[in-house]
């Protein structure tokens, strides 16, 4: 039986004997020409289950590719659990909190009759996001690899196509209170939310790039070049203070890669709690108030968040514990101008909204854990930077915007980096690519 798993899946399963091979020489020459073989299949079926669990934000917004993309969703999460079943893979702890971090939704959803498919499609897909990368984290190298390659190549063609419906002005109009607030989207939804999606693809990237002998690769380089073009074309405030965030973060930790503490992932998950509870409650803000308008031409109640935030808070309050559950709004709760409703414009708090403090919790303890594994494991120093000045970078930018929701693709970090250990060569391997001597004990 699993013989024929293997035969029709698109992961093989690690040796036992766990051996990473440096180059493709160290294989026999009739194992490596039938690997070149099949790798243009294998790598084209990944690209589909990546492209199904991470779709764009217009695909899912088209009336006629959202079902088809939902019911190819449910088929590669079924397909994902008999690989489980098969294989017998243990569950991850990771994999564990995040089901229970969605299932804390549920309960409040169901009660106030809010928006279940929403919900249950959500959880399908990014569930299944977790278990491919825990499915290849236990299979052997070339698996583990490719996965890297598969996620970096799709996230970057998304980035290319965006940028390209940017230039040539083609897209769609989100339309937003009658034409009041009419904004144009493209691939990867409206101006704001780019930032979804670079931050990511640069992290991918690197991670890939970890694996070979280069520190920065090809598509490291246009992942960096295409998203920083697209966020001065766009002119996205909030993601120019998550590339200098993660610009001070990867230049400290490669400085320091074994120095533990804030330039640890554990240390960013603290710093991203300490960050929203100082602007979001303290208004810490207001004391760089001139360098806020200079440096990002804004104010300090950056363009109405803190207004947003001043009339949510009350209602969170008023169901703190389980929240409101997820509403057929897409999340928006807070009333605004024209009788619209905005979502939270704040990670935390629409957590909170819609799961309430139970969701909040179970979601950081999420973060925790794979931060934990991600600070134990041996990975490079190259690797460790990206992780932690990715991981750093969204968690500052999440105190005004929310990047658990549409594309999801920030739960990227912690699955990837719950899992760094199995994805990733060691330093002393990754020292002996480049020919450095390696170090002793």
């Amino acid at each position: 039986m699993s013989s024929t798993a293997e035969a029709a899946g698109l992961i093989r399963p690690a040796p036992l004997v766990p051996a990473r091979p440096r180059s493709g020489a160290s294989l026999a020459p009739a194992t490596r020409g039938r690997l070149q073989r099949c790798y243009p299949l294998r790598y084209l079926g990944l690209m589909g289950v990546c492209l199904v669990l991470m779709k764009p934000i217009m695909v899912g917004q088209d009336p006629s590719l959202a079902p088809l993309v939902k019911v190819a969703t449910a088929g590669v999460l079924a397909g994902l659990a008999l690989l489980y079943l098969v294989r017998r893979t243990a569950l991850s702890t990771v994999l564990v909190l995040f089901v229970l971090y969605r299932l804390s939704f549920l309960a409040p959803t169901v009660y106030r009759g809010g928006d279940l498919l929403n919900w249950g499609y959500t959880t399908l897909s990014q569930l299944g996001l977790v278990m491919l990368i825990d499915l290849h984290a236990q299979a052997d190298g070339e698996s583990r690899r490719r996965l890297l390659r598969v996620i970096a190549d799709l996230l970057l063609a998304y980035l290319l196509v965006n940028y390209v419906m940017i230039m040539t002005g083609t897209g769609a109009v989100a339309p937003l209170g009658d034409g009041l607030y009419d904004q144009h989207s493209y691939l990867l939804g409206i101006r704001t939310r780019v930032t979804d999606c670079i931050f990511p693809a640069v992290l991918v990237s690197l991670l890939h790039d970890s694996t070979t002998a280069r520190r920065w690769g090809w598509r490291t380089v246009l992942a960096i070049a295409t998203g920083v073009v697209q966020i001065v074309t766009l002119q996205v405030a909030t993601a120019y203070v998550g590339l200098a965030v993660a610009l001070v973060f990867y230049a400290l930790v490669l400085a320091r890669p074994r120095r533990g503490g804030l330039l640890s992932m554990r240390g960013v998950t603290v710093l991203g709690v300490a960050v929203s509870v100082l602007v979001v409650l303290l208004r810490v803000q207001t004391a760089f108030a001139p360098a806020i308008r200079v440096l990002l031409g804004k104010s300090v109640d950056l363009t109405g968040r803190t207004d947003i935030w001043d009339t949510a808070l009350p209602i969170l309050g008023r169901s703190p514990l389980l929240g409101y559950g997820i509403n057929d709004s897409f999340g928006a709760f807070v009333p605004g101008a024209a009788g619209l409703l905005w979502q939270a414009h704040n990670q935390y708090l629409q957590i909170i909204h819609d799961g309430g403090l139970v969701a909040l919790g179970l979601f950081l303890a999420l973060l925790t854990a794979a931060s934990a594994r991600a600070d134990a494991s041996a990975c490079s120093p190259w690797a460790r930077a990206a992780l932690v000045s990715v991981y750093a970078a969204m968690s500052v930018m999440a105190v005004s915007e929310i990047y658990v929701y549409n594309m999801g693709l920030f739960f990227l970090i912690p699955f990837l980096a719950s899992r760094a250990g199995e994805l990733l060569p060691p330093d002393d391997e990754r020292r002996g690519m480049h020919g450095l001597p390696v170090t002793a004990g």
